[in-house]
């Protein structure tokens, strides 16, 4: 078959929404989000926007084939190219782009970084007509991606849900109906990473009577223990970014309180932070994985999939087969179904995790963690020497530092490498704040004397952007100086 005769029979069989062609032009995805070109403009951007300026030029681009084929003059990949690129420049344009957070979050807020694959099945699908045969795909996708779910974490069942707030109400609901009271700890009601808040949540069934228990800043299982009787149905654990230095109550102690006379409740763990990967080695402190709190004798898991799993934001809940059927069973898992882009893309993402170092190579937050020092430490030394070049600089060092999983001072940190950088004629926090305000933005933390940029919390492909930011912001600090002599003068 003829190249002609196959982008006729792509095009064909596309419109009677028969198969998925594979020939033109998504085979192109790969090498459109992983060129040069693309590739920064691309990360500067919600994943969101880049699908829809991928999936509004393969429509063109369809409309265009049609005509190609009669010409037998197919578009190549550089014209491809070239409309993707002009796309996401005025993107860039019209949008505030995203922040380059190097101020040493693993896991910077409100930020999905999708492996090349699960973005490429997300462009896909959103591209690809609606049609007996990929709702049959979208079926199996879902019955895919909850096997490998189950088989990654030791879970007796799944559930996956648009996002964790629909997860957290599907479940109370399934509780809440029966009557009874639930039982949640003060501290675990405070305000999350994400800006979520269970208060939201629980405020939506004012019926199901709420126990709260132990201070803001320490609790004990005598707290849980005189709050639990046989009206409880839930025990509700948040596990998060809580101080390290409060009193807190350990899995073990708080699923002992199960045994007591005329108990019977469930525990939900709620977890903020989950991997379904062993990552003890890249952290000082360990993590406890999806599998590991499940075993623990956790009823339920409660989690969003984009955390350290990597995958697109969604709800994930794991339990038993009786109790997750249970929770499928109400209005809110039964109405709100998870859209076919998010279920693709999670699939894709989990497949990964068959082979645990193509995950970690591949899955850009993992990819982030298994770092090693020796390429960090080369990064930091390149931009470092990059930026001592610059007539605004005063110096640019590596100094060694530690990488947080996200916000608060006392999660799991990462060994990494930091470059410190001193500009004339401007304050480290005046200058944080400019570069705060640019475009793209660049967040970094700031000292006194100097501002720090952590390596292991930027992509390498961005280095060269975070270069060129220093060079504009030492143009203009070199400007300044020599107005202000002029002036002087």
């Amino acid at each position: 078959m003829t190249s002609f005769q196959r982008a006729y029979y792509a095009t064909s069989q596309l419109d009677r929404g028969m198969t998925k062609p594979t020939w033109f032009p998504f085979t192109y995805i790969f090498d459109l989000l992983n060129s040069p070109r693309v590739k920064p403009l691309a990360q500067r951007l919600h994943p969101s926007t880049v699908v829809e300026i991928l999936k509004g030029v393969f429509d063109d681009a369809r409309q265009e084939l049609r005509y190609a084929v009669n010409s037998q003059r197919l578009p190549d990949v550089n014209e491809l190219l070239e409309k993707v690129v002009a796309r996401l420049d005025a993107a860039l344009d019209s949008e505030e782009a995203l922040a380059i957070d190097a101020r040493g979050r693993i896991v910077p807020d409100d930020l999905e970084r999708l492996a090349d694959v699960a973005l490429q099945e997300r462009v896909w699908l959103a591209a690809e007509p609606d049609s007996p045969y990929s709702r049959r795909q979208d079926v199996r996708r879902e019955r895919d991606a909850l096997a490998r779910l189950v088989r990654l974490t030791g879970a007796e069942s799944a559930a996956i849900f648009p996002n964790t707030e629909l997860a957290r109400l599907a479940l109370l609901h399934a509780y809440a109906t029966s009557g009874g009271n639930f039982v949640v700890a003060r501290r675990d009601m405070c305000e999350r990473e994400d800006g979520a808040r269970l208060e939201d949540v629980f405020a939506a069934f004012p019926q199901f009577t709420r126990r709260e228990v132990g201070a803001c800043n320490a609790i004990d299982a005598r707290d849980y223990d005189r709050a639990l009787d046989a009206e409880t149905r839930l025990v509700w654990r948040a596990i998060g970014r809580w101080s390290v230095d409060a009193r807190t109550v350990a899995d073990s102690d708080l699923l002992k309180l199960k045994d007591g006379a005329d108990r019977s409740f469930a525990v939900v763990a709620d977890l903020e932070f989950a991997p379904l990967l062993d990552l003890s080695e890249y952290f000082y402190s360990s993590i406890p994985t999806i599998g590991e709190q499940l075993k623990s004798g956790f009823d339920f898991v409660v989690c969003d999939g984009a955390q350290l799993i990597g995958g697109p934001h969604c709800g994930l809940l794991f339990g038993s087969r009786d109790n997750v059927s249970r929770i499928c069973a109400t209005p809110f898992a039964r109405v709100a179904p998870v859209d076919r882009v998010t279920i693709g893309a999670l699939a894709k993402t989990l497949a990964l995790y068959d082979d645990p170092s193509a995950a970690l190579a591949t899955i850009p937050v993992l990819r982030t963690l298994s770092t090693s020092v020796d390429n960090l430490e080369s990064r930091a030394s390149r931009l470092a020497a990059m930026a001592s070049t610059f007539a605004g600089v005063d110096y640019a060092r590596v100094v060694s530092g530690r990488s947080l999983l996200c916000g608060a001072a006392n999660m799991p940190t990462s060994p990494t490498r930091l470059v410190e950088l001193s500009f004339k004629g401007h304050s480290s926090a005046e200058l944080a704040e400019a570069l705060e305000r640019g475009t793209p933005k660049l967040l970094v933390k700031w000292t006194r004397d100097s501002i720090l940029v952590d390596l292991k919390t930027v992509p390498a492909e961005l280095d060269l952007a975070v270069a060129e930011i220093f060079e504009r912001v030492s143009e203009r600090g070199a400007e300044l100086r020599e107005s202000s002599s002029s002036g002087a003068e």
